[in-house]
């Protein structure tokens, strides 16, 4: 793509259209009812934040009827009785695209259930990244969550293989935490 190319599309609303004010404000104001309704653990509040053909794909695994959308947020722990107590999340980076507002988050909680060889009541934090698509009416259209679930093992899965140990049993591996 020559730079004139990029400039164009760069400035031709109909291929990247602008975020005006107004249009932030109301991307705002439809993050701000489904967050509002995810931090009350209101079940209910938060399935209505989503339009009737709005879906949830977490970490590839879709989530497309009232029903699977309640029993996500409840098995989540947003209600307070999931996999995760005392639920939070800090804001780290918020940005908007026209139709969408893309969050980054650090997750904490408490681990309320047996989790393989993780114990029960263990603290936790991880990065999730999410992108909520919105549709004209301020519903939710598309909500695609990134979540580093690893955070959640009792122990952290490197990605070396064990030859290379072998091969260099001085290697250090650094574990950043976000706690």
């Amino acid at each position: 793509m020559t730079q004139t190319e990029k400039q164009i599309i760069k400035n031709d609303p109909e291929i990247m259209p602008v975020v005006t004010p107004e249009r932030r404000a109301f991307l705002d104001a439809a993050f701000e009812a489904h967050l509002g309704a995810e931090l009350a653990g209101d079940l209910p509040a938060i399935v209505a934040t989503y339009s009737k053909n709005g879906h949830l794909n977490f970490n590839g695994v879709i989530y497309d009827t009232p029903e699977q959308l309640t029993a996500f947020h409840r098995d989540f722990g947003f209600d307070g009785q999931g996999m995760i107590g005392g639920l939070e999340g800090e804001i780290v980076q918020l940005h908007h695209t026209y139709d969408s507002v893309i969050v980054e988050y650090i997750i904490r909680g408490t681990v309320e259930i047996a989790l393989g060889d993780a114990p029960v009541g263990r603290s936790v934090a991880f990065p999730m990244c999410v992108i909520y698509q919105f549709d004209e009416a301020g519903k939710l259209a598309s909500e695609r969550v990134y979540a580093d679930s690893g955070g959640l093992l009792p122990e952290p899965i490197m990605p070396i293989s064990p030859r290379s140990m072998v091969e260099d049993p001085q290697l250090k591996l650094t574990l950043v935490t976000y706690e």
